[in-house]
Formats: structure tokens, sequence, C-alpha cells
């Protein structure tokens, strides 16, 4: 996946876990994958070069626990970017 790719599956995400914060205030696992896609999004722009905090990423696991159950779509999307996530801390 080339940089802009990522950026933009990073983008996607990040809308699509806004629309849950908005439908589930105040959520903190939706919160905390918020902040983890806002993470990588600048590891991904290159605006910040963090390996310990990519490998501190876990939005495989809330992804299946709190978001699979309300929005498939999403969840499959942030499935994608956990996978994005990995090869990126692999290529760091």
């Amino acid at each position: 996946m080339t940089t802009e790719e990522r950026v933009n599956l990073f983008q996607k995400a990040i809308l699509a876990i806004e629309k849950l914060e908005r439908e589930y205030r105040s959520y903190p696992p939706f919160e905390s994958i918020h902040n983890q896609l806002l993470f990588l999004l600048d590891q991904a722009s290159g605006q910040a070069v963090n390996r310990e905090g990519l490998a501190r990423i876990n939005l495989g696991y809330i992804t299946m626990r709190e978001v699979e159950p309300k929005d498939g779509a999403a969840a499959d999307l942030l499935y994608l970017v956990s996978a994005e996530a990995k090869k990126m801390l692999s290529d760091a």
C-alpha cells in the first residue's frame, strides 16, 4: 500500500469512528480507537515516528469487542487499519 493509500484508509476510518462517537457519546473504547487512528495518521503522514507507539496499537481486539456488534462496515475498515499498522511496525 502506498503512503497516499494508507493515509486515505486512515482518514476513512477516522470518519467511521467519528460517526460511531456521535451515536454513542462518551464511549471510551471509541475514544481510544479515535486517538489510535489519529496517531496512525500522523505516522503515515510522516509527521511523527514512534516505533513504541506503533507497537501499542490494539485496534483489532477493541474492534472485535466493541465495534463489530454495532457497525460491521466500520469494523471491516478498522481490521484493515489494524493490519496496516502491523505492516508499518515491521517496516519501521
